[in-house]
């Protein structure tokens, strides 16, 4: 099984290993995703009804699956328990070349949507570098491919969401229901419509600024609430290097990132502005991608769902994982009985009445006060 040429017109084998020289593909992909839900849940309880529905919804990418016939799925869990992959792409369509000219496009960070029967909803986020059993697959040529051990974001780049998918259903056994991506420049758009987003940036412990400016993913800022457009907020999300705990500190300053650009989406100030919403609806729904099988009204239940981010409605967590080295890169590994009991616990307790109060007055719009400020303790390096 080969990798895609990268950014150096390089060819490895499964088990490649990108290092500094591929920071470019590093970083821009769970917060993308998760913002991208934003459109579905504005479009579902806070405008126009089925006829917005309708129009925004022949508006998205359609991606078709492929799975071989004897492929042995996890079981449908049933019931009204749904779990949906979300993907960020590092698609540079439509960049001019700012992101470096990479061909095709990497998935770097997963996130697994778990809508429990009991109400209960977890965002459970799969690092870029996690060492897990890619299966056999057939690619878009025809061409058939041995299964292997290789990081998680070489199963989308070699293999597309189909091979994603599989690779996520074999590691967790969990069954997937639905499929959403979404790329760059829908992110930047999206956060551009809202008029911006302020996220809050903590000191490092050793006094090192280097969780401050970042020449790889051009991420420059300062210590305490930093205000930021589209193009600096890609960069605050995209940033790797220079942090503490590199990939895991990476994916807690996306999780603080959802929940900003959560409530600056559903603020007054969004939902009663109809340029401002119909802008964002645009920006969002022109980059989205779902299965060939889903529609936004599939998604319906995340977007009301998703309303409970900021407010304890909604888990955010991360597979638990260690630092390793295999075959001289730097990977993270998960201990088999840790990840089962990670996967058990996905099913959280139900929500608080507090929570359900929430996604009761999903249509009510949010106050506009906190809209674009972080709330207490979502200060991250």
């Amino acid at each position: 099984m080969t990798w895609p040429p990268d950014g150096q017109g390089q060819r490895a084998t499964m088990g490649w290993r990108p290092d500094g020289r591929d920071a470019m593909s590093t970083g821009r992909r769970l917060v993308t995703v998760v913002a991208g839900l934003v459109s579905l849940l504005l479009l579902v309880v806070s405008a126009g009804g089925w006829l917005a529905l309708r129009y925004y919804d022949g508006k998205v990418t359609r991606v078709p699956l492929r799975f071989p016939a004897a492929d042995r799925r996890p079981a449908d869990p049933g019931g009204d328990t749904q779990n949906i992959l979300l993907v960020g792409s590092d698609s540079r369509a439509g960049t001019g070349g700012e992101f470096g000219e990479v061909e095709g496009q990497r998935s770097d960070t997963t996130i697994l949507a778990h809508l429990d029967a009991n109400g209960s909803t977890t965002l459970a986020s799969f690092p870029r570098d996690l060492w897990v059993t890619i299966p056999a697959y057939t690619d878009a040529s025809g061409h058939n491919h041995t299964g292997g051990r290789s990081k998680l974001n070489a199963a989308f780049a070699l293999g597309g969401p189909s091979l994603l998918i599989r690779t996520i259903e074999g590691l967790t056994k969990i069954r997937i229901d639905h499929y959403l991506q979404i790329d760059f420049i829908g992110f930047q758009r999206m956060t551009d419509a809202l008029g911006g987003v302020t996220v809050c940036v903590k000191p490092l412990p050793n006094g090192s600024r280097s969780n401050l400016d970042d020449k790889m993913s051009g991420w420059h800022g300062h210590v305490g609430d930093n205000s930021l457009n589209g193009e600096q907020a890609l960069a605050f999300v995209r940033q790797r290097y220079g942090l503490p705990e590199a990939d895991l500190d990476r994916i807690r300053r996306q999780q603080q990132f959802i929940g900003v650009i959560f409530r600056a989406a559903t603020s007054t100030g969004t939902l009663t502005n109809p340029v401002r919403l119909g802008s964002l609806m645009d920006a969002v729904t022109s980059a989205v991608s779902v299965d060939d099988a889903t529609s936004l009204a599939d998604l319906a239940p995340l977007a009301v769902r998703l309303r409970g981010v900021g407010t304890g409605g909604v888990r955010m967590t991360t597979v638990p994982t260690s630092p390793g080295q295999i075959g001289g890169q730097s990977v993270l590994v998960t201990d088999p009985g840790k990840l089962a009991s990670f996967v058990a616990g996905l099913s959280g307790p139900p929500p608080s009445a507090a929570s359900a109060v929430v996604l009761v007055a999903a249509a009510v719009p949010a106050p506009a006060t906190p809209a674009v400020a972080p709330s207490a303790g979502s200060c991250t390096y």
